[in-house]
């Protein structure tokens, strides 16, 4: 099996080479850069994943995140010792993956890896078309068009839009998504779905502050189109 490959954005010389070696020996191919430009600059590698810090010499992490908005984004995990809800969200609506407070602990990091990258590999034995309005998923294929224009979504958008769709007509609690989309770790952390909604909708709805594809279900949680 090819090892996944990983890229770590940390200007911090000890904390980069331990998060390195805790890859390596995880067996993950793993590389290192120390600032912003030479993160921008490899980006577009074909990264498994991207851990990446927010206080960045040169180049912040905010400005990095904002560039991947628009293009076919790496799966990324920011790594900060900003622990306010407020950076959090953020970070996940410019389209980070995850998020991770430093200090954090090695079997803690490697979760965390596993989980993202795993979310960006799954692939569907079974193929499915669902249509709600104007847009199309494709479980199958993995693949999500509206109006016929195919919509990019992250590795995370995906595997939630995925999770609606397969159910839909039928309201999915904010426990049951938050399980099976993050893992049972994160079953009380809201504002990550309540952020990656709104970044589907942003991408889905023709009016993202009225939204007619992912239905917000009182204090239930979350529906994809209409109640059958």
């Amino acid at each position: 099996m090819t090892a996944q490959h990983v890229l770590v954005v940390e200007d911090d010389a000890a904390l980069r080479q331990s998060i390195l070696e805790v890859l390596l020996q995880a067996g993950y191919a793993a590389t290192g850069v120390s600032d912003g430009i030479s993160a921008s600059e490899r980006l577009h590698e074909g990264w498994a994943l991207v851990l990446l810090d927010i206080g960045l010499p040169f180049v912040d992490g905010w400005r990095i995140l904002e560039s991947l908005e628009a293009s076919r984004q790496p799966s990324v995990v920011v790594i900060s010792a900003r622990g306010a809800e407020g950076d959090k969200v953020r970070a996940l609506d410019l389209g980070a993956d995850d998020y991770l407070t430093k200090p954090f602990g090695a079997q803690e990091l490697l979760a965390r890896v596993r989980a993202v990258i795993r979310r960006s590999s799954a692939t569907s034995v079974v193929r499915n078309v669902v249509r709600c309005g104007d847009v199309i998923v494709d479980l199958g294929a993995r693949s999500v068009s509206r109006a016929g224009v195919e919509v990019r979504l992250s590795p995370t958008e995906w595997v939630l839009l995925a999770e609606l769709a397969q159910h839909p007509g039928e309201v999915m609690d904010h426990r049951t998504l938050l399980g099976r989309v993050w893992g049972p770790g994160y079953i009380g952390d809201r504002p990550y779905l309540r952020t990656f909604i709104q970044r589907l909708r942003r991408k889905l709805e023709a009016d993202p502050s009225d939204p007619r594809i992912i239905e917000t279900v009182g204090r239930h949680g979350y529906r994809f189109g209409p109640m059958q």
